[in-house]
């Protein structure tokens, strides 16, 4: 069974629950999360940010770890965070309506821009694609390659937009299938009590009035996607949607709402046909909505903060709004299964989140082998030891110009905020990104190949060839290899028992001189 971890966050900041035992297994104290998506999480660190002012805290995924290990200032006050790629960007939604990208491993900000009218309440992503809600009750779709793309003399435009709603968006989910591959879903939740289920197809085609050497298509224009979405089922709930989560394969929908947790099924069984049951989609065009086919959880509170379900869709989490109750409900049968405890969770619960457990925290421990043939004694676990670095910078408040050094665009940034009308954060640094074709060219040149890349991987491939052992057979070293590697295990076994008895025997001899006295 693997193992899957909760986190709680709450005014005084994130718990990390087991989610099938119910053990705390780590925290991350002395700050609180500031809404309803104010961490993210990934396998190595927690990023949380604050109502109180534009400050973000980052904690490491260790036992017995609590403070934080980075906190920096932020450009302006944060209303929500979401890590893409698992933790590969950081994406950030302001006060102002401004969406701002960063690379946490290198700390640059790649990319801000205004998305929103009002303040940003919720984030998503989908392979290259953001998806962000706010309060103008608009949801976007934001490719991210596009986004980030300095050079772009506009600004990023979204390539499809979701306007139904009539109050800010709560909160937003993406289907398992990608958006960019052209049949993703999207499901979002507004204050208006409804929750929404999008189709977003994803069309590219060739723009002929770009031309140029980073022109791709077939008439040496640019490719420009564009969305086309497409309103499915409307959910009405008796009370404002505050959370929901929809299960992987997207047959049912978790909500919590103000007035209790309810579970939508998206698929009921029809009779009668002559081919027997079949399954028939809830809803199905634009003008549907479900305002009856909601189950409700009757053991749960009356006013729900936030949801979150297990990878398998068997578990379900839920906070209550007052008194930070945090309850693991079975979804096959509804029943609350256990309760989680902590002296911090009174302080209010306003999100969860669920993932794999990583190593450190008791996921799945790495196994040292060589080769196939796995030796006994090779194939001992390997307990993941304590993470002591942490692949996060802290965050830089304006753009960083490509080569560039930090005090330099500091500079420039002080220099701009010295201009009328002007700030630090609307300076003109702009992040440029790598132009393949010169990379390409001083790779051949560090080789010291002045011909094309085909020269270049006919001289790899002879380089490999040289390399080859001269009887052809690679086998043979490797399971010479395997020998010596179990000959060092056995050999490194005995030393390690004599040495435990050596010391035994040490400490046995001081307790016997001990008792002498």
């Amino acid at each position: 069974m693997f193992s899957e971890l909760v986190a709680v966050g709450t005014k005084t900041g994130v718990q990390v629950f087991d989610l099938r035992r119910g053990t705390k297994v780590a925290a991350g104290t002395g700050v609180g999360v500031g809404g309803s998506q104010g961490f993210a999480l990934t396998d190595t660190w927690v990023a949380t940010v604050s109502d109180a002012k534009a400050m973000c805290h980052v904690h490491m995924l260790n036992r017995g770890d609590t403070g934080a290990k980075l906190a920096f200032p932020l450009p302006e006050e944060i209303t929500c965070v979401h890590a893409i790629d698992g933790g590969r960007y950081l994406a950030m939604g302001a006060r102002s309506g401004r969406l701002l990208v960063w690379a946490p491993a290198s700390g640059r900000l790649l990319r801000s821009w205004d998305g929103h009218y009002g303040a940003v309440t919720a984030l998503a992503s989908s392979g290259g694609a953001l998806v962000s809600g706010g309060e103008d009750a608009a949801v976007h779709v934001w490719v991210l390659s596009q986004a980030l793309d300095a050079d772009a003399d506009a600004p990023p435009a979204p390539i499809a937009t979701m306007a139904d709603h009539t109050m800010p968006v709560t909160a937003l989910h993406v289907g398992a299938l990608p958006l960019l591959a052209g049949r993703g879903r999207v499901y979002s939740a507004s204050r208006d009590h409804t929750c929404k289920q999008w189709r977003v197809r994803i069309e590219g085609s060739d723009d002929g009035d770009a031309e140029g050497e980073d022109g791709i298509g077939g008439s040496g224009g640019r490719v420009v996607l564009r969305g086309r979405t497409e309103l499915l089922t409307t959910l009405l709930y008796p009370a404002a949607v505050r959370s929901i989560v929809v299960d992987v394969p997207e047959t049912r929908v978790f909500a919590a709402t103000a007035a209790g947790l309810f579970q939508t099924n998206l698929f009921r069984p029809v009779d009668g046909l002559s081919s027997g049951p079949a399954l028939v989609a809830l809803g199905g065009t634009s003008g549907s909505v479900v305002s009856d086919e909601h189950i409700a959880y009757p053991s749960a509170e009356a006013d729900i903060a936030c949801v979150a379900l297990s990878l398998d869709g068997s578990l379900l989490a839920s906070a209550a709004a007052a008194g930070g109750v945090v309850r693991v409900w079975d979804t096959a049968s509804r029943q609350c299964l256990r309760t989680l405890s902590d002296k911090s969770l009174p302080a209010g619960v306003v999100q969860l989140a669920t993932r794999l457990a990583p190593p450190q925290l008791g996921g799945p421990h790495a196994t040292a082998s060589a080769g196939l043939l796995r030796p006994a004694v090779l194939t001992e676990t390997v307990i993941a030891p304590k993470l002591s670095e942490i692949s996060f910078v802290p965050l830089q408040r304006v753009m960083q110009q490509r080569g560039q050094p930090a005090a330099t665009a500091a500079t420039a940034a002080a220099t701009s905020a010295a201009a009328p009308g002007s700030s630090a954060f609307d300076a003109p640094v702009r992040a440029r990104l790598g132009n393949t074709t010169e990379d390409v060219r001083a790779f051949e040149a560090a080789l010291g190949c002045a011909g094309v890349y085909s020269e270049t991987s006919r001289a790899d491939a002879a380089l490999v060839q040289m390399l080859r052992p001269a009887d052809g057979s690679a086998e043979k070293q490797i399971a010479e290899l395997v020998r010596q590697t179990e000959r060092l295990q056995r050999h490194h076994a005995r030393t390690r028992r004599l040495n435990d008895e050596l010391y035994q025997g040490a400490v046995s001899e001081w307790l016997a001189s001990r008792q002498k006295r």
